[in-house]
């Protein structure tokens, strides 16, 4: 779940979802057709109310990596042994598809599961329980082949059949077809606890199918061209693989998790999670040989308050403490001057809080380009950054850093108050109100009040009156998550907020956020002409109306930004590619959108008794990602 000190502008809710998509593991999931719904419809969307489907996610699937040769030299035994102490900011929900992690307890989940692919420092992708991932020439077709005698924690082997009994539950797959043979009350009893943000990540896939000539082989089918398949199953760290075993049912898939990682659970609550060695790991270290891990436990606390885990880190109470350079700049900066005594590991600037600007929602101001054209102009930047992230934060010139094939420059919104206060009188001419007035939520914490604060002094400038409401971060994420609309609750229930799903260089990640469906829709041109057919996957019929619009939380309808990105999934060169995705940045930016305000870095403090932090490699010469918004991997870590 977001947490009370990584909160940003307005809401000051961080996610990354890598984080967001932990969102609450109760919402309720409808099918919501309006007045117009069919008494099948209406069964369907009372039996998804009473069984309680969780919103959340689970994505990812895909890439490479080695195993290095089996103990090519004699391990050293100087690195084995020890237990070690790790200060996070965020607790533990559980370990099913709708129990998510966020940020640094998402680094404890790690130790635990594997993806199939790891981004590396070179931003490409490698495999890690995969060995290779193939497209065919039209890129709708990708093989991807798993690494052979890798075994989960109870001793299933991890095959193809496993990888598509795992994308049959999360993708809903497996929900769905139960609801058109048995009804709809055998297919919440079976599978409502597979359900979550899953279902509209991997959404482009049509179906995933064991290889008849190779059953270590996934063959997954897609609906429309993608080349970088391997980056939604990625899904920022997120592509967890479990054990077809820990799926089927819902005590055990929330609280038994069943991996392949190099540690196996011992105990958690919601603050604590304690791991083991897992003395069968299937990975040795490729430089020496070493079998792995060295690490016989590591225990991950929870310790919201930044001061108490940087006093914790500098006293040696915990081996290592995470913090984000969001909100924690005092601390960071304290920290880093103690190089003596800790050392510091930073992420690249590349995690984007993003303002999200909702014209779908009744009544909001921000159907009206003008208002949100005032708003976003009205942002002083510099000085939130100076004031609110003490100098940590990037100023943003685009929607995501410099670093990202989304970026450019065209049509982001500077800031100017002139300009901001002639478009507040435009949007009072054309709509005929008094005032522009919208509202947005603030977290429970005094990080977050003050953010808020901040920003509603800001937007005053500018003859803007923004008002927040105080609520809990679950009840944010749920209220702007919201798959079952009512009258009074649109699915994102404010004006706008400020959250964090945007990061990285490529984007596979953002893309479903900015869609105008997860869903492909039918889209025609001017004249009528079909130019993009809409979804034939299965599950569209039964989520495009709720858990396909959950995710994009402008609840715009402009179907270019969904063209321009669908375009650059389907290029069959790097150069095309980039300049599609830049043009669907530059649509969001010139129609006013969304907006951003800065962007910022993660960072990881050790005692100086850790080491192998970021040394450890996949394959020669790819070295997974130092530090990301889950933290470091532990797979090589040992103590001095």
């Amino acid at each position: 779940m977001p947490n009370a000190m990584n909160f940003h502008p307005v809401s000051g809710v961080t996610t990354s979802m890598a984080d967001m998509v932990a969102f609450v593991t109760s919402i309720q999931v409808c099918i919501f057709g309006g007045n117009s719904m069919t008494q099948s419809q209406i069964t369907r969307s009372r039996v998804m109310r009473r069984i309680g489907v969780a919103v959340a996610a689970t994505i990812a699937i895909t890439t490479m990596a080695s195993t290095g040769s089996q103990a090519a030299s004699k391990p050293n035994a100087s690195k084995y042994g020890g237990e070690v102490k790790v200060g996070i900011f965020d607790t533990f929900p559980g370990f099913c598809v709708g129990n998510n992690p966020a940020n640094s307890s998402l680094m404890a989940t790690r130790t635990v599961y594997e993806t199939l692919f790891e981004k590396t420092r070179g931003n490409d992708y490698v495999g890690l329980l995969a060995k290779s991932a193939a497209a065919s020439a039209d890129l709708k077709t990708w093989t991807v082949t798993l690494r052979p005698g890798i075994k989960f924690h109870n001793g299933e082997a991890l095959d193809a059949a496993a990888m598509v009994t795992n994308w049959k539950n999360t993708s809903g797959t497996n929900y769905v077809a139960t609801y058109l043979t048995k009804g709809a009350a055998a297919a919440g009893a079976a599978y409502a606890h597979t359900l979550g943000t899953a279902v509209p990540f991997q959404s482009n896939i049509l179906l995933a199918a064991v290889s008849p000539t190779d059953p270590l082989a996934v063959i997954y089918t897609l609906d429309r061209p993608q080349n970088d398949f391997e980056g939604t199953l990625y899904a920022s760290g997120r592509g967890f693989v479990r054990a077809p075993a820990q799926l089927v049912d819902k005590t055990t898939c929330s609280g038994n998790p069943i991996g392949t990682g190099p540690f196996k659970i011992v105990s958690y609550t919601t603050d604590e999670m304690i791991v083991a060695k897992n003395a069968d790991y299937w990975r040795t270290d490729p430089k020496t040989g070493d079998k792995l891990p060295y690490l016989d436990k590591i225990t991950f606390t929870n310790v919201k308050e930044g001061s108490q885990r940087a006093a914790a880190v500098r006293k040696g109470t915990v081996d290592a403490a995470m913090f984000s350079g969001a909100s924690e700049g005092t601390f960071i900066q304290d920290l880093r001057k103690r190089k003596s005594v800790v050392t510091e590991y930073k992420s690249p600037a590349e995690y984007y809080p993003s303002t999200w600007l909702n014209q779908g929602k009744p009544g909001s101001p921000f159907k009206n380009i003008h208002a949100r054209n005032a708003v976003l102009a009205c942002v002083d930047k510099v000085t939130w950054v100076k004031a609110r992230t003490k100098g940590e934060g990037v100023v943003s010139t685009s929607l995501v850093g410099p670093n990202s094939v989304m970026y450019t420059k065209n049509g982001f919104q500077t800031y100017d108050p002139v300009f901001a206060k002639a478009e507040v009188e435009l949007y009072k001419q054309e709509t005929g109100a008094t005032s522009l007035t919208f509202t947005g939520p603030s977290d429970v914490s005094s990080t977050s009040i003050s953010n808020a604060k901040f920003f509603q002094t800001m937007m005053a400038a500018c003859g803007i009156t923004y008002n927040f409401v105080i609520e809990e971060g679950a009840v944010i994420i749920g209220k702007a998550f919201n798959p079952s609309p009512t009258a009074t609750s649109y699915y994102n229930a404010y004006d706008a907020i400020s959250i964090l799903l945007f990061e990285g260089t490529d984007v596979t990640f953002n893309l479903p956020f900015v869609l105008t469906n997860a869903f492909a829709p039918e889209i025609k041109n001017a004249s009528g002409t079909v130019v993009s057919a809409a979804s034939k996957n299965l599950t569209a019929t039964f989520f495009r109306a709720s858990i396909g619009s959950i995710l994009g939380l402008n609840h715009h309808s402009d179907t270019n930004v969904d063209l321009a990105f669908y375009a650059g999934e389907a290029a069959q060169s790097a150069a095309l590619a980039k300049a599609k995705f830049q043009e669907g940045t530059a649509v969001l930016q010139k129609n006013a959108i969304m907006g951003a305000t800065f962007y910022f870095s993660y960072e990881l403090f050790a005692g100086n008794k850790l080491g192998g932090i970021g040394t450890l490699s996949i394959e020669k010469g790819k070295t997974q990602r130092l530090v990301t918004n889950w933290g470091i991997d532990w797979t090589g870590v040992y103590k001095k």
